[in-house]
């Protein structure tokens, strides 16, 4: 009994003292609640030492960047990169041609441009492998080292995944097309049309399911579905209940030919089919999978009349 009692005294206290913390925070909410509204607030990026000096370490892999002016288009990071998160495509000028391809920072003088340098974070895995081949070392890891050239952003956070693929080309159509590249616009604008296309693919619409919208649909008449359609002549026998179900299927030997019929038998189902009208539709899609034999066809059409 006393056991009993101090359990209860013990349920109280620690529900007083809950409380009384919960008041306490909910009364100075400024200096006690900690969380942050993210992703708008954040954290400061605390100093840290790892035992390298932050000129000859990169401390911070937070993203990676690209001084595309800087890029002479070698694709030695693209070649680099154990996750291939780095797509890069380039066009040389034609003999003869005098596009200027501009000078990077370092004076060399390019001879291609970069119609497309593209890196996708979600796929990046922060192995930095990429920096140490680039010639002209414009491309790094933001932060450490680098400071001075890019500020340093170690969180970048996106609600979308889509929002983590960064483009850095800055080359033109007028310079694809002033190069002499409109080849590269016409197969970059079918691959785009390619994407959209299968953006919007549904899978294949199979005989069932096209049964099924055309009953749904009110604009379309029942008559359009032809197959799902019983015979006139069999319209007064659908009225009488016949006794048909999936397992009456069964009597076919075949493992594939049942396996076909009962998808049918489902796909009827869906379509709201039944008796005489479910019966002719099993039968028309085993007619179309070339699987419907005499013996198939002359018991499914007894099921009509009642003999099995």
């Amino acid at each position: 009994m006393s056991e009993y009692i101090n359990n209860i005294i013990y349920g109280v206290k620690s529900f007083i003292t809950g409380m009384n913390l919960t008041l306490k925070h909910f009364r100075n909410k400024k200096d006690l609640v900690a969380t942050l509204q993210y992703p708008n607030e954040k954290w400061p990026l605390p100093e840290r030492n790892i035992g390298f000096d932050p000129s000859e370490y990169n401390v911070i892999r937070s993203r990676l960047h690209v001084d595309i002016d800087d890029c002479i288009g070698c694709l030695q990071c693209e070649r680099a990169c154990p996750v291939d998160c780095i797509k890069i495509d380039t066009i040389k000028p034609p003999k003869g041609s005098d596009f200027d391809c501009g000078k990077t920072s370092h004076d060399t003088q390019k001879k291609m441009i970069v119609p497309r340098f593209t890196i996708d974070m979600s796929e990046c895995m922060y192995c930095d492998l990429c920096v140490h081949p680039c010639p002209e070392e414009c491309i790094y890891m933001v932060g450490g080292p680098n400071e001075p050239k890019h500020e340093i952003d170690y969180e970048f956070s996106q609600y979308e995944r889509h929002g983590l693929v960064f483009e850095f080309a800055t080359a033109t159509d007028q310079d694809i097309i002033d190069i002499g590249a409109e080849d590269y616009l016409k197969e970059r604008k079918a691959k785009e049309e390619k994407r959209i296309k299968g953006e919007n693919l549904k899978g294949v619409v199979h005989q069932e399911d096209s049964v099924s919208s055309a009953l749904s649909d009110p604009i379309t008449p029942v008559a359009a579905a032809p197959v799902a359609a019983a015979p006139v002549a069999a319209a007064p026998v659908a009225a009488v209940p016949i006794d048909f179900n999936i397992k009456s299927i069964d009597f076919i030997e075949d493992k594939t030919v049942r396996g076909t019929a009962k998808k049918a038998f489902m796909g009827a189902k869906r379509a709201k089919l039944e008796g005489a009208a479910m019966i002719d539709f099993i039968i028309a899609e085993l007619d179309k999978a070339s699987k419907l034999d005499d013996d198939i066809k002359n018991t499914l059409e007894g099921f009509k009349g009642g003999k099995n």
